[in-house]
């Protein structure tokens, strides 16, 4: 029978003094998730967390039955309108957000979704693969321009969000599907590991032979060795079929 396994691991970093990030794995939904909070004060942690308890509880009690691409969508698209209500009920939380990507899988077929700048890898043949979309200023000079690299680092603005849950009324939700081969790893991250990593170093740890924890933790260690400016959190799933 075929099965998806998981693990996950979260660390405050060697900056900041509360995590904002929020992760869940749930097998019996057939979903993993990350999201990485903003606001300040309390509030970041606030807005990752109602927007992963939101995307569970839809999931858990959909109002219809549909595709898994179209079901991640509306759950998503629930988490903002809960998240957007709750920052404008709450002045201490006025802008708050979160980023979020998530999988579901049903085997051999696995959705990614996402909103924001958190991430999902694929790690297959030995090659490291983003499976997201990064919705931020970077990317979309990236990608609607054509800017090179070396001309994106000129914008001190380039990491700025251009979506994100609940800052708005209504959100955009990347949506990527693959179908699974035996031994795929999936990570799904927030920027604070990936940024200090980059794709290079991640894809050295995940190839190893270690157990997926011992990745993650060695994940997060190089990371915060590398000086941990953000919260970092990841879910390393595997396929096996």
């Amino acid at each position: 029978m075929a099965t998806v396994t998981g693990c996950a691991l979260t660390d405050v970093g060697r900056v900041r003094n509360n995590n904002e990030d929020c992760w869940r794995f749930e097998p019996e939904l057939s979903v993993a998730i990350v999201a990485d909070g903003m606001g300040g004060a309390a509030c970041g942690e606030v807005a990752s967390a109602e927007t992963v308890d939101s995307v569970i509880q839809y999931l858990r009690q959909p109002p219809e039955e549909l595709p898994d691409d179209q079901l991640v969508k509306e759950a998503i698209r629930e988490a903002n309108g809960k998240v957007w209500e709750l920052a404008r009920k709450r002045p201490d939380c006025n802008g708050m957000g979160s980023t979020i990507v998530l999988a579901r899988w049903r085997p051999p077929r696995m959705v990614i979704a996402n909103v924001g700048d958190s991430r999902a890898y694929l790690w297959r043949a030995g090659a490291l693969s983003q499976l997201s979309y990064d919705q931020n200023l970077a990317n979309e000079l990236r990608v609607s321009l054509g800017l090179s690299d070396e001309q994106i680092s000129q914008y001190p603005h380039r990491h700025v969000l251009t979506m994100a849950i609940g800052t708005a009324a209504d959100v955009i939700v990347c949506v990527n599907s693959l179908e699974m081969q035996e031994g795929d790893l999936v990570l799904l991250c927030s920027d604070g590991l990936y940024g200090p990593l980059g794709d290079e170093s991640i894809g050295e740890v995940v190839a190893g032979r270690a157990s997926g924890e011992d990745k993650l933790r060695r994940l997060i260690a190089d990371a915060n060795a590398r000086g941990g400016p953000d919260n970092l959190t990841a879910v390393l799933l595997e396929y096996r079929s």
